[in-house]
């Protein structure tokens, strides 16, 4: 299960924003007198250095608050597996066990060692459906509190920038281009840092 790094990793750091929009006008006289179409294209003015971009993969790999939350939910994951294993591996030997027993048993016997076998099969699957829902709800948590950080840190460092737009970038998205003098992850990642070493180092 890594549902942590395909949520996290899909979150959108503010907006990635594609503009289509076309007009097509073309005017037809007679048989006889053809005239040429025409095509009015909208012009869209942004000032200089008005977008700009944020690298997600990057951002992601070396802000040190997103790695954190990532290696406390794999050790997470980690508990829960072996917690799941050990009950599964115990009732696996004792069933065996039974079937080595079982020559000397009443029916009776029998019928109970078996209902009390569905009964634990039954409780492990409960504790398994419990503690993924309970994973499903940190990871939900988690990537909350990514994007509240995220855009609290964008919206104060955009104060004095002044960016019409703070897209984010990643491979396979939905930019396809994006020029490397727009690229804020450095600046970016070096604040948030900055502001997470401040926050662990205050407790």
């Amino acid at each position: 299960m890594n549902k942590l790094n395909i949520t996290l990793h899909s979150i959108t750091l503010l907006a990635i924003a594609t503009l289509f929009y076309f007009q097509f006008s073309s005017v037809k006289q007679g048989a006889t007198d053809l005239q040429d179409s025409t095509v009015n294209t909208p012009v869209i003015n942004f000032s200089p250095g008005g977008i700009v971009y944020v690298n997600s993969d990057s951002l992601l790999e070396q802000y040190e608050y997103f790695k954190k939350q990532k290696s406390d939910f794999e050790n997470r994951q980690s508990r829960i597996r072996n917690e799941l294993k050990s009950e599964s591996d115990k009732l696996q030997r004792d069933v065996e066990l039974y079937h080595q027993q079982a020559i000397g048993m009443t029916d009776f016997q029998k019928q109970q060692k078996e209902e009390e076998f569905v009964m634990r099969q039954q409780k492990l699957m409960d504790r398994k459906d419990q503690l993924l829902d309970q994973l499903d709800e940190e990871q939900a948590r988690s990537s909350e509190e990514l994007f509240t950080r995220l855009n609290n840190y964008l919206n104060k460092y955009n104060q004095d920038k002044n960016y019409q737009f703070i897209l984010g970038y990643q491979k396979g998205g939905g930019i396809l281009y994006a020029n490397d003098s727009l690229d804020i992850t450095k600046t970016v990642v070096e604040g948030l840092n900055k502001e997470y070493k401040a926050e662990i180092g205050s407790k």
